[in-house]
């Protein structure tokens, strides 16, 4: 009885012990799991180099010359047919239509610079000029077509250059031959210098030796400068004021009382055309 009573008491202590030892035994790999760290994919790190399209910006190439060349083709029509019909065979032709730059030239243009190739440059520059309102590229039109007429040089028609004279007197002064009224032409030849282009025609007023004086008519020729430009009063028609060095012939006159020939000065005006 006393060894029934021992194994029983032996048997239940190594089943108490083993309960515990189970529990913990699954529990240890629960709390593992928990603190280790979750697997990550860390990259490799290599970057691609995207190599440029080089077929596609030819293509832009391309598109950005025909729109250049449509372009200034439409300003040159626009400069002569703005305000106006273009006549056809039968009736007036449509109006052209300003043509749009392609879509991606204003994002090349804010980053343009130097090196770009010339019809980059070129079509940005018109771009600049197509993206104008209306009153500011007829404004710059404007003002290219005055700076051009301004330096081009001035074109004068053949009245402009017919001299009308008025008191001439003869270059020494002691003397009392006058011219009183005539006409000549000139050309020019430097600035404001001119030199007759023919001989031209005075009539003098001339001392005959009788303590008198008569009329002889005569011809000379000489040089002229221009003095400056003013406006005629009473007629307020602009006009140009000159001074001329000419020796006259007298065709006629009381024989030996004046020279043949006679050096005079005098003012001469040219008339302008209305601006």
């Amino acid at each position: 009885m006393a060894r029934w009573s021992l194994s029983l008491f032996i048997w239940a202590c190594v089943a108490g012990t083993a309960v515990p030892a189970t529990a913990l035994a699954s529990a240890a790999p629960q709390e593992s799991q928990d603190s280790i760290l979750p697997a990550r994919v860390i990259g490799s790190g290599y970057v691609e180099f995207v190599q440029p399209d080089i077929a596609a910006w030819e293509r832009r190439l391309l598109d950005l010359r025909q729109w250049v060349d449509d372009y200034e083709t439409w300003k040159r029509w626009n400069a002569i047919w703005r305000n106006k019909r273009e006549p056809g065979w039968l009736h007036a032709r449509d109006r052209r239509v300003r043509p749009d730059p392609p879509a991606w030239l204003g994002a090349e243009c804010r980053d343009v610079v130097f090196e770009d190739e010339e019809i980059v440059t070129t079509a940005c520059r018109l771009w600049a000029e197509w993206n104008d309102d209306q009153l500011t590229a007829q404004a710059r039109q404007q003002t290219a077509s005055a700076r051009k007429q301004h330096e081009a040089p001035t074109k004068t028609i053949w009245w402009e250059h017919i001299h009308l004279d008025g008191l001439w007197p003869m270059t020494q002064w002691s003397s009392s031959i006058y011219g009183v009224l005539g006409v000549h032409a000139t050309v020019e030849v430097a600035g404001r210098f001119q030199v007759f282009v023919a001989p031209g025609a005075i009539l003098l007023n001339l001392p005959n030796g009788h303590n008198a004086r008569e009329w002889r008519p005569a011809t000379d020729y000489g040089i002229a400068y221009r003095l400056f430009d003013f406006t005629m009063p009473g007629v307020g028609r602009r006009a140009s004021l000159h001074l001329n060095l000419a020796k006259a012939w007298v065709l006629a006159g009381p024989a030996n009382v004046v020279q043949t020939s006679v050096d005079l000065a005098g003012f001469s005006v040219t008339l302008k055309r209305k601006p």
